[in-house]
């Protein structure tokens, strides 16, 4: 490889490397919009620095018209609304739909007739059973993981064409409860243009930025405890998974190490398995085919399970409280989010689907899915 070759694979190593020790720790303690959680000023100034430094990488990535997608950068399941055809990126799509749900009114309203109670009203809800809900919500983990800051290039190996395909199908099956018009294209299809990918690295002046970005990494992941620290302290706001990859960063750093991307376990292939955790029978790590997540669609399909509008009058809340578990209700907002993200989804694991390395954009995302709308529609059927 060239020199500047060498360079480019460089920067974007400790760009994955740093960005995965941000994200993992889950919470953005180092900013000045937050109480700190008890973190010493000078562990948030320097995350705060790095944060910088990784933001180099986006500056001067405004969408353009006609601009192709890039999937580390933007969703792939849409593109703008409006006349000027450009794509969607990640702080666009959360603002959009964090708005959204800003100004949803819900899906009840009080009314004392029949009886005193919270009723659900038509076009504001939409009633789905619960264990179709989870079918709903289980894709949300693995997307967020998918799209964590820092991940490395991949392409999706396996036959995951048919979860790709009822994905797209349960979200039709929410647009179909809210009366709108399905089916809709397969978002796979749904963006007519080549797509590009933008590495980090792509930046001006490429030896001054990795230097930059090599300092600010030091900096910051030399001002994070170490897990016997950690423990011997007793103050857990900083997470131990962001202790490791800090450690992980110094070795990259030092030479030591040429490891800049952890799975969340070492058998997981992001190519064909699902990417948020792996299961334990026996005792044994076990990682989850994207492929056989299928199975779960499909019996949901087979029972016949989909969501549906509320009656015209008299449907009253459902209280899990009280036992009744059998049905759920979300805002037609929600619903209409929800059908968005799994449309993303159903675009990402779609066989042949690419990413290069993901940008720190992604982060308010990922955290949009997972403790943002994710967190409540699982509360919904009790977690």
């Amino acid at each position: 490889m060239s020199g500047q070759t060498d360079l480019a694979y460089a920067y974007d190593a400790v760009y994955s490397a740093a960005s995965r020790m941000m994200w993992v720790q889950q919470n953005r303690l180092w900013r000045l919009d937050s109480l700190g959680g008890g973190w010493p000023e000078e562990r948030r100034q320097a995350w705060r620095e790095l944060e910088a430094a990784l933001s180099v990488s986006e500056h001067g990535l405004e969408p353009r018209e006609g601009e192709p997608s890039d999937p580390a950068r933007h969703l792939i399941s849409r593109r703008a609304a409006g006349p000027i055809d450009r794509p969607v990126t990640f702080p666009e799509a959360v603002g959009e739909w964090k708005a959204r749900m800003a100004s949803d009114p819900g899906p009840y309203e009080p009314r004392m007739e029949p009886y005193p109670d919270d009723y659900l009203v038509a076009g504001r809800a939409v009633v789905v059973p619960e264990n179709h809900m989870l079918r709903l919500t289980a894709p949300l983990p693995d997307l967020a993981h998918r799209l964590a800051p820092g991940r490395p290039p991949v392409t999706i190996a396996g036959n995951t064409a048919e979860l790709s395909r009822l994905v797209h199908e349960a979200a039709d099956g929410l647009r179909e409860a809210l009366g709108t018009s399905v089916p809709t294209p397969h978002p796979a299809d749904a963006v007519r243009v080549a797509r590009v990918s933008h590495r980090p690295s792509d930046v001006n002046d490429l030896q001054v930025r990795y230097e930059a970005l090599a300092r600010a990494a030091w900096h910051a992941a030399e001002n994070v405890p170490t897990l016997n620290e950690i423990r011997e302290s007793g103050k857990f706001s900083m997470r131990p998974a962001a202790s490791k990859a800090a450690r992980d960063l110094e070795d990259l750093l030092a030479g030591r190490s040429g490891v800049f991307w952890q799975e969340s376990h070492e058998v997981i292939d992001p190519r064909v398995h699902t990417v948020s955790g792996v299961d334990w029978p026996e005792g044994r790590p076990v990682p989850t085919l994207v492929a056989a997540e299928a199975n779960s669609f499909e019996l949901s399909v087979a029972a016949g399970l989909k969501p549906s509008a509320p009656r015209a009058a008299g449907q009253r809340r459902f209280y899990r409280e009280k036992g009744e578990l059998e049905k759920v209700a979300i805002s037609a907002v929600r619903a209409g989010i929800l059908a968005e993200i799994l449309d993303e989804y159903a675009a990402r694991i779609h066989p042949g689907a690419e990413s290069g390395f993901m940008h720190l954009s992604a982060y308010d995302l990922t955290e949009f899915i997972t403790s943002g709308i994710g967190r409540e529609l699982h509360e919904t059927v009790g977690f």
